[in-house]
C-alpha cells in the first residue's frame, strides 16, 4: 500500500510539473508566432510599397494599376493582377490579425489568438518552436493555470482509474 501512495504522490508531482511546463509555454509560442506574423507583415509591406511605386510611375493608385492587370484580355496580365491583389489582400488579413494580437489584453488574447490564427504561420512557428520562460504576469498566469489543469487530469485519472482498476488493485494487494 505504501508503494501504491508512494506512485500516487509522484505521478501527482508530474502531472503538476507536466502541466506548469506546458502552460509556460503558451505565451512563449504566442510571442514567437506573433513575431513571424510581424516579419510576414513587413515583408508585404515592404512588396506593397514597391508595387506603389511601379504604379506612381505610370500616373496611377495601386488600385488602377491592379485593375489595368485584371481587366487585360490577356491571361498572363490577368493572372498577374489576381497575383498583385492576392498580396493586397493577404497583408490587409495579416496586418489586420497582427493588430488585434498586438492590441488584446491578457484575458482575450487566447481568444484572440484563437479567432484571428493563420494556420501556415503557425505550423512555421511550431517547426521553429524554441521553449523558454516567460518571465511576465502572462507567463504566470498561464504555469499557474498550467498547475490546475495538470493536478486535475491527475485527480481525473485517478479516480477513473480507481473506479476502473478497483479489480487490480484488489489482485495487486494480494499478490503483494
Amino acid at each position: 500500500m505504501k508503494l501504491l501512495h508512494f506512485i500516487g504522490t509522484l505521478l501527482d508531482r508530474v502531472f503538476v510539473v507536466l502541466g506548469a511546463f506546458v502552460g509556460s509555454q503558451i505565451p512563449e509560442f504566442m510571442q514567437q508566432y506573433q513575431q513571424r506574423l510581424a516579419g510576414h507583415v513587413d515583408e508585404l509591406n515592404h512588396l506593397l510599397n514597391q508595387l506603389r511605386q511601379t504604379a506612381a510611375y505610370s500616373g496611377k493608385s495601386l488600385e488602377q494599376y491592379i485593375q489595368k492587370f485584371t481587366l487585360n484580355s490577356d491571361p498572363d496580365f490577368v493572372h498577374q493582377g489576381e497575383f498583385m491583389q492576392g498580396v493586397v489582400n493577404r497583408w490587409q488579413e495579416l496586418h489586420q490579425a497582427l493588430y488585434h494580437l498586438s492590441e488584446s489584453s491578457l484575458w482575450s488574447r487566447p481568444y484572440v489568438f484563437v479567432k484571428e490564427l493563420q494556420v501556415d504561420i503557425a505550423h512555421a512557428t511550431l517547426a521553429a518552436f524554441q521553449p523558454g520562460m516567460s518571465l511576465t504576469i502572462e507567463g504566470l498566469c498561464y504555469t499557474g493555470i498550467g498547475i490546475l489543469i495538470g493536478f486535475t487530469l491527475y485527480q481525473l485519472l485517478a479516480k477513473c482509474l480507481m473506479i476502473g482498476g478497483t479489480r487490480a488493485v484488489a489482485i495487486f494487494k494480494q499478490s503483494v
